[in-house]
């Protein structure tokens, strides 16, 4: 079946739409942590919340945020920064070395 071009226009418009939508909480750590499987995933969105909540655009990945993400270990966080360096857009893992690492959303 094919969509006749007004039918296509208006999708592509809803789905342009769509993406400016935001997801209003309140939505705990807790719930994150036990819903979302992936350590990396959990990671980028208790960065951003701990970002929205500071208005800024980067974070110091410090205990507090492994801990609210529920990542402990040096090897999962070592391989939560490896993901997110390979498979995440839109961030950026700044390395520094003695210090805490520091995560930075891209405009």
């Amino acid at each position: 079946m094919k969509l006749s071009p007004y039918t296509l226009d208006l999708s592509n418009s809803q789905l342009r739409k769509s993406g400016s939508l935001f997801l209003k909480g309140p939505i705990k750590f807790d719930w994150i942590c036990s819903n979302i499987p992936d350590p990396t995933s959990r990671l980028v969105l208790v960065s951003q919340a701990f970002m929205d909540m500071e208005g800024k655009s980067e974070i110091s990945l410090s205990q507090k945020i492994w801990k609210a993400a529920d990542i402990s270990g040096k090897d999962a966080r070592h391989r939560a920064l490896q993901n997110l360096r390979s498979g995440v857009s839109g961030y950026e893992v700044i390395l520094r070395p003695g210090r805490a690492s520091e995560l930075k959303k891209r405009s």
